[in-house]
C-alpha cells in the first residue's frame, strides 16, 4: 500500500497530482474529480486507479485484483483498445456444452463449447440437447457466407445530386478497393449499395473481415472511403456538405430486416432430423406436443415481431458463448435475431429442425480473442485465426444454440422447466442423501 502511494503522489494527470487528490478524496466534491492515469495501461496504474476508486467509492475491490495471474502475467497489450481506465477483472464462472457432434462445411467433429454465465440451468438444458441431437446422427451446419457492414449518409444539395453522386460511387469502385487496402490488410470491399432520401445519400458499404468481427474495421474502411468521396466528388461539379459514418441501416447492435434477409457477419444455418422415438425417449414428450407448442410461439412472435423466430435460449446462449470466446457482448441483440424451424419430417416418424442465424458478428482475431481465458476457450474449439476460423466458429454456436432450443421449448410445452433455485434445492437433497 505504501507503494502505490508512493507512486500515486509521485504522479501528475492533467497538471494535477492524483496522489493529493487520493489521499484528500473525502474533502473534494465527485463531480470535480477525474479518473487518474487515463491513457495509462501499466499494472502499476490500474492498480493505483482502483485504490483510488476505493477511496473515492469506499467500497472493496479486492476481487478484481489478480488480472490473469497465477498462469498469465499482467500485459498491456490485453487492454489497450479493449478498455479505458481499468481498474481489474471480472471473474465469471464458465462452464461446458457437450458432446456436439457437428457435421459442418468447417466444422466437423465432435466437441466441447465453453459458456460463461450465471444462469443456471442454462448450460445443463443445452447438454440435453446436443444429447438428443448426438443420438440423432448429429448436426449439419453450413456457414454459407460473410458480410460486414457499415452506412453511412452523404448529405448532397438536392436528390438529383444525390442520384449523381451514387451512380459515381458505384462506378468508382475500383478505386475505392485501393482506398479500402490502403488502410487495412483483412478487409475486402464487397459491394456499396445506396438509397435516396430527399438531399441524403444513404450508402451501405458491405465487406468481407477474414477472421475478425470486422465492426471498427468496417468503420475505419467506410471512413477512408467518404473522406475520399469527399474530396473527388467534384468531379461532378457538386460536393458533399456533411458526412454521417453510420446512419443505423447496417443493423450494428440491433434487429434489422434487412440483414434479416442479407445477412451481417456469418450467416449460418444448422439442422437435423430426429427420429419420433428418441423425442420421446430423451425430451420426455410427443413429437406431436413439441411441434404444436413451437408453431403457438412462431405464430405469436410473427405477430409481434415478424423478423425473428426464437424459443428463448439462444440470446442466453449466444451472450454466454460470446463472453467465454471473447466476443462483442454488444452484439448480442443482432445476432440473436435468428429463424427457428420444427415440422413433420421428410421421413415417415421424423421431426426436422432448422435454425438459421442470419448475422453472427464474430471473429477469431481482433478484439478481447487476444485475452488469456478467452483464448484459451477458442483453443478447446480449433478456433484462433486460421482460415475460414470464424465460419468453422459460427457453425459450432449455431449446433449449441439449437440444441438449446429443442430443450426448452421441450420443457416449457411439458411442464418440465426447472428453475435455478429449484435446481439448488434438488442439489442439496442429493448432497443430503449422499452425505
Amino acid at each position: 500500500m505504501a507503494t502505490m502511494l508512493k507512486f500515486l503522489r509521485g504522479n501528475l494527470v492533467f497538471g494535477r497530482s492524483v496522489g493529493k487528490r487520493f489521499m484528500h478524496s473525502s474533502a473534494v466534491c465527485m463531480q470535480d474529480m477525474g479518473i487518474p492515469y487515463r491513457g495509462d495501461y501499466s499494472q502499476q496504474a490500474a492498480d493505483a486507479r482502483r485504490q483510488w476508486v476505493e477511496s473515492v467509492t469506499k467500497t472493496s475491490l479486492s476481487s478484481l485484483d489478480g488480472w490473469w495471474e497465477p498462469n498469465d502475467p499482467f500485459d498491456e497489450e490485453h487492454l489497450i483498445a479493449n478498455i479505458e481506465n481499468s481498474i481489474g477483472v471480472i471473474r465469471i464462472p464458465v462452464g461446458v456444452v457437450g458432446p456436439i457432434d457437428i457435421h459442418g462445411k468447417y466444422a466437423s467433429g465432435t466437441f466441447f463449447v465453453p459458456a460463461s454465465t450465471t444462469e443456471g440451468t442454462l448450460l445443463a438444458s443445452a447438454t440435453r440437447g446436443a444429447a438428443l441431437l448426438n443420438k440423432a446422427g448429429g448436426v449439419k451446419a453450413h456457414a454459407y457466407r460473410q458480410r460486414i457492414t457499415r452506412a453511412p449518409t452523404l448529405y448532397c444539395n438536392s436528390a438529383e445530386d444525390a442520384e449523381r453522386v451514387g451512380g459515381w460511387i458505384q462506378s468508382s469502385l475500383p478505386i475505392l478497393h485501393e482506398v479500402v487496402a490502403s488502410v487495412s490488410k483483412r478487409a475486402q470491399l464487397k459491394s456499396v449499395d445506396f438509397f435516396i432520401e430527399e438531399e441524403k445519400l444513404n450508402l451501405v458499404f458491405a465487406y468481407d473481415s477474414a477472421e475478425a468481427a470486422g465492426q471498427d474495421m468496417s468503420t475505419t474502411c467506410t471512413k477512408a472511403c467518404c473522406d475520399w468521396i469527399v474530396d473527388n466528388v467534384k468531379e461532378l461539379d457538386t460536393k458533399i456538405n456533411d458526412v454521417m459514418i453510420e446512419n443505423g441501416l447496417s443493423g450494428d447492435k440491433h434487429t434489422s430486416t434487412i440483414n434479416a434477409l442479407f445477412g451481417r457477419g456469418v450467416s449460418v444455418v444448422a439442422r437435423a432430423s430426429i427420429p419420433n422415438s428418441l423425442i420421446e425417449s430423451v425430451l420426455k414428450l410427443k413429437a406431436e406436443k413439441l411441434i404444436g407448442g413451437f408453431e403457438i410461439g412462431r405464430d405469436h412472435q410473427l405477430k409481434a415481431m415478424p423478423s425473428s423466430v426464437v424459443i428463448g435460449n439462444v440470446p442466453n446462449m449466444i451472450a454466454a458463448m460470446f463472453a467465454a470466446f471473447g466476443q462483442d457482448l454488444g452484439s448480442v441483440v443482432e445476432c440473436s435475431q435468428v429463424f427457428l424451424n420444427i415440422q413433420k419430417g421428410q421421413y415417415v416418424g421424423h421431426v426436422d429442425v432448422e435454425l438459421k442465424m442470419p448475422s453472427l458478428a464474430i471473429g477469431t482475431v481482433g478484439g478481447g480473442t487476444a485475452l488469456p481465458t478467452q483464448s484459451q476457450c477458442l483453443a478447446m474449439v480449433g478456433c484462433q485465426g486460421e482460415p475460414n476460423s470464424s465460419r468453422k466458429l459460427a457453425e459450432i454456436i449455431a449446433s449449441v444454440c439449437l440444441g438449446g432450443e429443442l430443450s426448452l421449448l421441450a420443457s416449457l410445452v411439458s411442464k418440465h422447466q426447472i428453475s435455478r433455485v429449484e435446481n439448488k434445492k434438488a442439489l442439496g437433497a442429493v448432497r443430503q442423501k449422499n452425505d
